[in-house]
């Protein structure tokens, strides 16, 4: 048996009945020696039940010469396989600039488990009497609270004592370190040595969000000189240890993949509202459960299958399909109007607490500590966050209303203005100290929401709304075709009314020809009643050539093409797709299918939406939490996840549909919004 491995149990069971941890470097060999060869510790498993680990074997569970990160029981902080100082993490091994003539650190090609290919890193130690050193490396905010242990291996050359002692920390997010020594474990004869920690080790320490791995070598009462190697350092637990540690923040988690009870049923209802209701219900599981336990914020997605994820980070935009999905669901009778004020209250209280800029929100924040994870604002994600604090405090009147409408004070979208294009930046990045370079120029994409938010709330002005290309200017020779139309003039600004034509019918096109940019704005907008001869036309049109294009010219199943999440493995990429000939760039076309937008089509082709909506539920692409993201043809391949984003385009429109626009009434109804119906109302898309 590893004599290392043994050791580690044994002064975990001294300090239980000790009740305190035992000197630095306590040995352990000779009471290891009266032991039997296997050892086994219990501990209880995720699910509740016990899994039985063979602690002089941990490494075992990965045969020999694999590398550990083929096995889910264990997150690799780092096998330094990669030839880089850099951790399986993405963080960089450090050493302080004061530190650098006691400790150098170097890669060798000597691996640990034998591979061939594998390497270790070797420390280069020179210290005076009783000094001390030590190298990190940073953690990025790693989650492991439901490992059972640290596990790494170390070495000392052959016939070159090491006559130092070793210790190895955690940090964690609030600054508290826990140091451990192991030096009796390191130099215990023969190659490479195990050390198994049990994170119990470790009291006091917050796993949930671990920020530094460190390792300290201190010299005896004289100066010393020697090299330590160490490898294969990782956490190990349960079947999926990296999820687990995750999925433990949240109020639940799905533990079905797919349900083909659940897509009989509601095959076999044929009452449209009713099939409706229920998909509605399903959908506000993914609010009610995936939201984190502290912070009340949603997580920005659920994956299951054999590779499950949950995100332990959240967006403006998230958090608006949260609030707006929990009007929604009081409006749809889901939930009480106590629950629904309940939850929002949690949320509007977690709002106030996250660092802003300028009274804006920064595009990605931790729903679990609540950090900022880059500091970069997003324009188009703050208007819609500010689009549902509207929309909440028309349907929450009092103090919930006062709460949303001292949020959305803050908010000045003349921020985001450029005065020589007069269109919006994508955003302002504090790294940079400067607005992006790149804007939303065009009408017709999701950001025309937050345009006429903006104008409403009197933070930009009129005019902004012409100068918003209806096409893309006619000298930008690499657009998609050559548009047609004429200058108009409006509140003193000439433009150009311009559209593209498929066929004989005449559209004005998106950035991208996604479903998506046409129809979203329609959650919270009247464009139907309020813009007839403008956008309302035109997104019917859109929706109809999206649906001819899939069903007609493609030979696809089904229709409705728009970014969506594809996975690959244990990985997984949000893209953008579209029809290219509908946007002035234009997306990529892959024969992937996303359920949103045929919800969001209820606003403008109902017959149509519904009957795709049925054929959708033929294919394994319904679950728990109801639709998943996305399904490719002709494999028929699904991506088993669940966005946030889209479940607020399923069950938002859903609302809308049941309850005679709902959401669009809280929003018009708000004086931001009654200001700019005229906007709406003056626009003829293709008039003569």
């Amino acid at each position: 048996m590893k004599q290392l491995l043994g050791k580690a149990v044994l002064f975990f069971v001294a300090t239980c009945f000790l009740g305190a941890f035992p000197p630095a470097g306590l040995a352990a060999s000779k009471i290891q020696k009266q032991k039997t060869e296997e050892i086994f510790v219990q501990q209880i498993g995720p699910a509740g039940g016990e899994a039985s680990f063979d602690i002089g074997r941990v490494y075992d569970i990965v045969p020999a010469g694999k590398s550990l990160r083929t096995s889910t029981q264990f997150k690799v902080v780092d096998d330094f396989n990669t030839g880089e100082l850099k951790n399986s993490l993405g963080g960089a091994w450090i050493i302080n600039k004061w530190e650098k003539k006691k400790v150098h650190l170097d890669l060798k090609k000597e691996d640990a488990r034998n591979s061939k290919s594998g390497a270790s890193l070797w420390a280069r130690i020179n210290l005076r009497r009783k000094e001390r050193t030590t190298f990190k490396t940073s953690l990025e905010k790693l989650d492991m609270s439901a490992a059972y242990y640290l596990v790494f291996k170390c070495r000392t050359p052959p016939l070159v004592p090491f006559k130092g002692r070793v210790r190895v920390s955690l940090t964690d997010w609030t600054g508290k370190i826990v140091e451990r020594d192991v030096t009796g474990a390191c130099l215990e004869e023969g190659e490479w040595n195990e050390v198994v920690l049990p994170t119990s080790f470790f009291m006091g320490i917050d796993f949930n969000q671990l920020k530094y791995l460190s390792f300290s070598v201190i010299a005896p009462d004289r100066n010393m000189a020697g090299k330590l190697g160490l490898d294969e350092i990782a956490f190990v637990g349960g079947p999926e240890v990296g999820f687990e540690s995750v999925e433990d923040n949240f109020v639940g988690f799905p533990r079905s993949i797919t349900n083909k009870n659940r897509r009989r049923e509601l095959l076999a209802t044929n009452n449209d509202e009713k099939l409706l209701l229920e998909i509605a219900k399903d959908t506000w599981k993914y609010f009610k459960n995936a939201t984190d336990k502290r912070s009340h914020l949603i997580s920005d997605h659920f994956k299951v299958g054999d590779f499950p994820m949950a995100a332990t980070y959240t967006s403006p935009t998230n958090i608006a399909m949260d609030l707006m999905g929990t009007v929604a669901a009081k409006e749809l009778e889901i939930i009480t109007p106590d629950e629904a004020a309940r939850r929002i209250r949690n949320t509007l209280r977690t709002l106030r607490k996250l660092d802003a800029w300028k009274g804006f929100f920064f595009n990605f924040y931790e729903t679990t500590r609540l950090g900022v994870s880059r500091r970069f604002v997003s324009s188009v994600d703050n208007g819609w966050l500010a689009i549902a604090l509207v929309v909440v405090r028309q349907a929450f009147p009092g103090d919930i209303a006062r709460e949303a409408t001292a949020i959305l004070k803050r908010f000045h979208f003349q921020e985001f203005l450029d005065p020589g294009t007069n269109h919006l930046a994508l955003g302002y990045d504090l790294d940079r100290q400067g607005l992006t370079s790149y804007h939303y120029g065009m009408l017709v994409t999701e950001a025309r929401a937050m345009s006429l938010f903006g104008i409403g709330k009197g933070d930009l002005p009129k005019e902004h709304w012409w100068y918003l290309y209806r096409t893309a200017p006619e000298v930008w020779e690499w657009q998609t075709q050559k548009p047609q139309g004429k200058m108009v003039e409006r509140d003193r600004v000439s433009y150009f009314q311009g559209y593209y034509k498929e066929g004989e019918q005449k559209f004005v096109p998106s950035w991208g020809g996604s479903l998506f940019e046409f129809l979203m704005p329609t959650m919270v907008i009247h464009e139907k009643e309020f813009a007839p001869k403008g956008l309302g036309l035109n997104d019917k049109i859109a929706t109809e050539l999206h649906r001819d294009y899939a069903l007609k010219e493609k030979k696809y199943p089904v229709w409705g093409i728009s970014p969506a999440a594809i996975a690959d493995g244990r990985r997984w990429q949000y893209e953008e797709f579209g029809i290219k000939k509908l946007g002035t760039k234009g997306y990529q076309d892959r024969g992937v299918i996303t359920p949103h937008v045929s919800f969001l089509a209820l606003e403008t082709l109902p017959k149509d939406a519904l009957k795709n909506i049925r054929k959708l539920l033929t294919f394994d692409i319904y679950g728990e939490y109801g639709f998943y993201d996305s399904i490719s043809f002709p494999s028929k391949k699904v991506n088993p996840q669940y966005l946030a984003l889209d479940q607020g385009m399923v069950l938002i429109p859903i609302a809308n549909y049941l309850k005679k626009g709902v959401i669009q009434e809280y929003f018009h109804k708000d004086l931001t919004s009654k200001r700019v119906k005229e906007l709406l109302e003056q626009e003829d898309f293709f008039g003569n």
